[in-house]
């Protein structure tokens, strides 16, 4: 019999696409905000930027711990 935590527990396929589309949406706001940086009145403070980085290393990180096995061919 399951347990009750198996039951509600998300597929490694299902974490392993929510990391990738964190890891896109992180990094495309990190992309976003990097030009204002180099501006003279730049409004965005640096820790906005690292913790950018640090959550989309994390959705790296995700996404290659939860990917999915591939199927391995049977050659018997």
């Amino acid at each position: 019999m399951e347990s009750s935590r198996d039951r509600w527990w998300p597929s490694p396929t299902a974490l392993s696409a929510l990391c990738i589309v964190g890891l896109a949406v992180s990094a495309s706001i990190l992309m976003l905000l990097v030009p204002s940086l180099f501006l003279s009145g730049a409004q965005v403070h640096p820790l906005v930027v690292v913790g950018l980085v640090a959550v989309s290393a994390g959705f790296a990180v995700g996404a290659r711990y939860w990917r999915p096995e591939a199927p391995r061919p049977d050659f018997s």
